[in-house]
């Protein structure tokens, strides 16, 4: 069976039902079992994937009756997850089937996540409820019996009148007068009966309105006396009558009711500029009951409902243009440029001002590639799936910006943060220099000190601070414009362009989440197997996509998608245990290798452009590492999440299902992995051809470039352009602090002060590691990385310790999260999942762990890095 056959799941793209299939329980059940009884308590429905499954409903002390026989591709058991009542009949299978089982938890995500599913909810739930009014109606014969006889007491005209007045949708007494050739205050001041009828005074209303509960009734005696051909003949000589008038607004509302929506709809979509305010506002009333499915696929009419929304109801317009984007395929590209420049503005309205800003980009993203994508279809299908990707994780990453700031949106702190640091300028300009410094060093000194104080208190972005801290530089006589931007012509920074570039087509390309089903599917079904399996996914994705932040946003939803799929509530042992497991080796083995993650090259760039160190020496001096740091975290996480037993089983099935959904490789993906694949290749094979890893990253660039893969959008808009900025700053200050002499005076200066600790390797990286530690309490992310190799390099090498040692430690140890706010890693995994997934406590014994396992690697691998020459 083909998932997208089935109507609730009509709809969603390939990447949608790759990872619903992932939350659903494959069920095998034999002829003649019995799922429920009438009235049990319903905490599941169904869907047959094969097979059949027959209804019974059975009254008090009386034979059951067969209802229905489902076939594949149907839904039942939905109604109780919906009421909250008991079963109202009991299903038994009329043959071997298999079910796609849905719990009410899973079921609360679906409709919550998805407006898709709330819309055949609701349709399904209205739909059912007036089946059920039409019951009620049908069983007070006593009050049918008493119209009956009021009926048959008036007068022929009056009688059919009233009859007619049930039927027609909508009824004005000048419509009525014409029908019927009276005068309607005659008919009415004749009757007290027909007076009563009507929920207002006749006389002084427009419209005709029958009182609560008359209408089913008299539409059932309509049905007897005049049958449904008159009665079809009524109301299309109303909708007649309206049109001749040009009464367009009630045109509507009769065509609406009678459920001719597209004729409905290109009315309004045609006459809805010309009606009153007033009117306007009945006819978007009507406009909203109309299916949504029908609504989000007719472009003129969304070209005038929107904006209407705009001005009134944001958040039924919201939902309307989501609906309408999840469907790319049914609009011409300048139609979607329309629709996202009205999602962008109803998410403005609605508050979303996050969720406006990425529709913005999407709308800016489309206009500028208008020439040459249209046509194709199926790459907008696929770009619009992954830009859904990206907007979840740019929600992620605003919540990660707010949780990670300790003193963001303090005014004191920043006001305080504002006076320290012009304090710091000044006095560096005014005070005789100290300790040894020249008169540059101390301005050097201030400046560095001012913008330290500015990234503690985030006031600016960090990016505006670098560039603050060089034109200070350059205008205080600091350093020359030359040295001042040295690091923008680095070749550490040109090789951060490229690594960012195949970065973000990888992320474009979505192959990153093709390669992790993958790793899961050769691992076994069970807990302990996935577990492994993420292991392993997240080790084969390490290399290829160099930021922690994606590959954690990656792998921790997917951890938590199997979890539900295994059977495991949120944030339970089995989920805690494999979200874990997936924020550890998705995010935080960045450091063991070269490319797997921006600030590996930038720290390395900092500290050494002479001691250059290949990919594949980087890997080999942090194997052993890995080793340690894996092993230490894995026998902490099967100890704190031990005995935990699934109540569901993965099967290969399910994951296969994904996979297929996701289709053949595009050819995105396949250049994407072969670029990445080849730098990886000619970097490992360096000592051989010996061309550094920058020209290899260029050169993997154009490759990008030519294939058409990388295009003037994804340059523009992948690569993050202020943090390159940030970056260039950073070299520099490293090149400006060596030209002043600033590494040499803080080397001796820390010296005299860890005279113990430099006595022993060991004990100088561990003290390294607290140091990181205490940092990051205070400064987190790529400042404190800036600060602490800027400060701790040229002691280590001092003392004989490579840089890329130093480097390495202080990347495992700059990213600790005893407390949450310390890393934008372990923020990005919990935010991923919306919390989902692993509480803080949890997260916090395993933090502990962390600290252990990067104090043993300091400890342990010191005669590992002897052997090699790296230590002395």
């Amino acid at each position: 069976m083909n998932l997208t056959g089935i109507e609730m799941f009509k709809g969603l793209s390939n990447i949608e039902l790759a990872k619903l299939l992932g939350m659903l329980e494959k069920r095998e059940i034999a002829a003649g079992t019995r799922l429920f009884r009438q009235g049990d308590l319903g905490d599941q429905m169904y869907i047959i994937e094969r097979g059949s499954i027959e209804l019974f409903s059975s009254a008090d002390n009386s034979a059951r009756r067969s209802l229905a026989e489902l076939g594949a591709g149907e839904v039942f058991g939905e109604m109780a997850l919906l009421t909250g009542e008991t079963r109202s009949a009991e299903a038994v299978a009329a043959e071997d089937a298999v079910l796609y089982v849905i719990d009410g938890k899973t079921f609360d995500r679906l409709v919550a996540e998805n407006a898709i599913f709330s819309a055949y909810f609701i349709k399904l739930l209205s739909q059912r409820l007036i089946a059920t009014n039409g019951r009620l109606q049908a069983a007070k014969k006593t009050e049918s019996e008493r119209i009956a006889d009021e009926l048959a007491q008036l007068g022929e005209t009056a009688a059919r009148f009233l009859l007619w007045c049930a039927h027609v949708p909508l009824v004005s007494k000048e419509l009525a007068e014409h029908a019927f050739q009276f005068s309607l205050d005659k008919e009415l001041a004749a009757s007290p009966f027909l007076a009563s009828c009507f929920q207002e005074n006749p006389l002084a209303s427009e419209w005709l309105t029958l009182v609560n509960g008359l209408k089913p009734v008299l539409n059932d005696i309509s049905k007897e006396q005049h049958g449904y051909e008159e009665m079809g003949l009524w109301i299309e000589k109303a909708i007649a009558w309206y049109a001749s008038r040009g009464k367009w607004v009630a045109f509507i509302i009769i065509q609406g009711e009678k459920g001719n929506w597209p004729i409905a709809l290109d009315t309004y979509a045609r006459v809805e500029g010309t009606v009153s305010d007033r009117l306007r506002a009945e006819l978007f009333r009507t406009i909203n009951r109309c299916p949504i499915e029908q609504l989000a696929y007719n472009y003129p009419v969304l070209k005038t409902y929107l904006p209407y929304c705009e001005k009134n109801a944001p958040e039924i317009g919201l939902a309307v243009v989501e609906a309408a984007l999840n469907h790319t395929k049914a609009f011409r590209p300048s139609e979607l440029l329309f629709l996202y420049e009205r999602a962008t503005e109803l998410c403005r309205l609605a508050g979303k001002k996050s969720q406006a800003l990425e529709y913005l980009k999407q709308a800016d993203a489309l206009a500028s590639t208008l020439s040459n994508r249209i046509g194709d279809a199926m790459s907008d299908d696929r770009a619009y799936d992954l830009a859904k990707q990206k907007l979840a994780r740019k929600r992620s990453e605003l919540l990660v910006q707010g949780a990670g700031r300790l003193l963001k949106g303090n005014r004191a702190a920043e006001v305080t943060a504002v006076i320290a640091a012009l304090l710091c300028i000044l006095l560096s300009f005014v005070m005789d220099p100290i300790g040894g410094l020249s008169e540059a060093g101390m301005r050097f000194i201030g400046i560095a000190v001012a913008a330290v104080m500015m990234w503690i208190v985030p006031i600016l972005p960090d990016y505006v601070v670098a560039l603050g801290m060089i034109m200070l530089w350059v205008l205080g006589g600091v350093a020359s414009p030359e040295t001042a931007l040295s690091g923008f012509a680095s070749s550490s920074w040109l090789f951060m362009i490229c690594i960012m570039a195949i970065s973000a087509v990888i992320t474009k390309s979505g192959i990153s989440y093709r390669f992790a089903l993958h790793a899961l599917r050769r691992f076994p079904a069970h807990y302990r197997g996935q577990l492994w399996g993420i292991v392993a996914g997240g080790a084969l994705l390490n290399p290829l996509l160099p930021s922690s932040s994606a590959k954690v946003s990656l792998g921790v939803p997917m951890a938590q998608t199997l979890a539900e799929s295994l059977g495991f509530g949120e944030k339970s042992k089995g989920s805690a245990g494999l979200g874990l497991v997936a924020m550890i080796f998705f995010g935080f083995t960045a450091p063991f290798v070269m490319t797997g993650s921006y600030t590996n090259v930038m720290a390395y760039g900092l500290a050494s452009a002479q001691r250059s160190v290949s990919w594949l020496q980087w890997f080999l001096y942090a194997l052993p590492a890995f080793v340690i740091f894996g092993g230490v975290l894995l026998a902490i996480l099967f100890f704190m999440f031990r005995r935990v037993e699934p109540s569901k089983i993965v099967t290969g099935e399910v994951l296969d299902e994904q996979l297929r959904l996701l289709g053949p490789f595009t050819k995105d993906e396949r250049v994407s992995l072969w670029t990445i694949i080849c730098c990886i290749g000619l970097m490992i094979l360096q000592p051989l051809h010996g061309i550094e890893s920058t020209w290899i990253m260029l050169l993997g660039f154009a490759a990008l470039v030519v294939s058409g893969v990388l295009d003037k959008q994804t340059v523009s808009t992948g690569i993050d352009w202020t943090f390159l900025l940030f970056l260039g700053a950073a070299f520099s200050f490293a090149g400006v602090a060596e030209q002043l002499g600033i590494a040499e005076l803080l080397s001796s200066l820390l010296g005299e002060h860890m005279s113990f600790f430099i006595a022993s390797p060991s004990l100088f990286l561990a003290a390294v590691i607290v140091v990181s530690f205490v940092v990051t309490l205070v400064i987190r992310d790529d400042p404190a990385v800036i600060l602490l190799v800027t400060a701790i390099i040229p002691l280590g090498e001092a003392i004989g310790i490579h840089p890329w040692v130093l480097v390495f430690i202080i990347l495992l140890a700059t990213d600790p999260f005893f407390f949450a706010y310390q890393s934008p890693t372990y923020l990005t995994a919990y935010y991923s999942t919306e919390g989902k997934a692993f509480t803080h406590r949890q997260a916090q014994k395993v933090a502990l762990g962390y600290g252990l396992a990067v104090l043993l690697v300091a400890i342990l691998c010191v005669p590992y890095w002897k052997w090699l020459h790296l230590i002395s």
